[in-house]
């Protein structure tokens, strides 16, 4: 992980406002490219040799974003003009795109802590310019706030347990729903993040397909968690039946926004949670 200066250790520097997601001004795009050029430099044999192979990668790119053809032979090296310019000139998901493919590069020819290591020093740059953005496990995913991010990330590995591989497969859409670029899918998130929710809810009571309104007015819901939970969780699947799209086919505008599906997704997590560490406690 990256390190942090001191104003930021200890809380003092000022915490920069969210910008919006397809933000990615230029001193961001330059810092990005020199965390990139040090690893695609670290611990060669010889100053300024490429280990990653960066040029196969970017070749597309060249014609692409700067309208020329690729040189078959790079004068100077990969970093002497054009991968610089690439990341300057690039569409925000673009570089996003590339950050991924790079991450992935790493992982490979310089190991998983390298990689770690990447991640922290993009992370520590986005974080800075308040980007809602952050590379996680060689994907860029939205950066949510903590709490809601070690909960989404701890339910993901709960529903690596081969009884939940139906909610596990909805609640990873949801996610990818999210992340989805350019624009997110809220709708989409809503409905897959509730959808999960309303799959361990059936698993848990020992049914399949029933609606979720529905099983929480039964057994082992009705005795053996308080009304006003009950309530509250029936109330975010509600939303997901008012919204339109989430549910139904979308025939009016969507009340479905970026915050709200990010807070679903969150809400659906945390009930997850709260449904397996009730009724499915591991046996001692």
């Amino acid at each position: 992980m990256a390190d942090q200066v001191f104003s930021e250790r200890e809380g003092f520097a000022p915490q920069k406002d969210l910008q919006a997601h397809d933000c990615l001004p230029g001193w961001v795009r330059e810092a990005i490219t020199n965390e990139i050029r040090e690893f695609a430099h670290k611990d060669a044999p010889l100053p300024g040799v490429d280990r990653l192979g960066l040029y196969p990668l970017f070749k597309p790119y060249i014609w692409k974003v700067l309208d020329r053809k690729p040189p078959n032979s790079p004068a100077g090296g990969p970093f002497a003009y054009y991968i610089p310019d690439v990341l300057a000139k690039c569409l925000w998901y673009q570089c996003y795109d590339i950050l991924e493919e790079i991450s992935s590069l790493i992982n490979q020819r310089l190991g998983v802590e390298e990689s770690e290591e990447f991640s922290g020093r993009i992370n520590a740059i986005l974080a800075r310019e308040g980007i809602p953005w952050k590379l996680e496990e060689g994907k860029v995913v939205r950066a949510l706030n903590q709490q809601a991010a070690e909960q989404i990330k701890e339910v993901r590995v709960l529903l690596r347990d081969p009884k939940f591989k139906g909610p596990d497969e909805q609640f990873a859409k949801a996610i990818e729903h999210l992340n989805k670029r350019p624009e997110p899918d809220e709708e989409n998130c809503v409905k897959d993040a509730v959808g999960a929710l309303e799959a361990i809810a059936n698993i848990t009571a020992g049914t399949s397909g029933k609606q979720l309104n529905d099983l929480l007015r039964e057994e082992p819901f009705r005795s053996h968690i308080h009304q006003t939970l009950i309530q509250s969780i029936d109330k975010v699947y509600a939303y997901r039946g008012a919204a339109p799209g989430a549910s139904h086919g979308q025939v009016g505008p969507s009340v479905v926004g970026l915050a709200e599906a990010k807070w679903v997704l969150s809400m659906s997590a945390t009930t997850i949670l709260y449904f397996v560490d009730k009724f499915h406690k591991p046996v001692s």
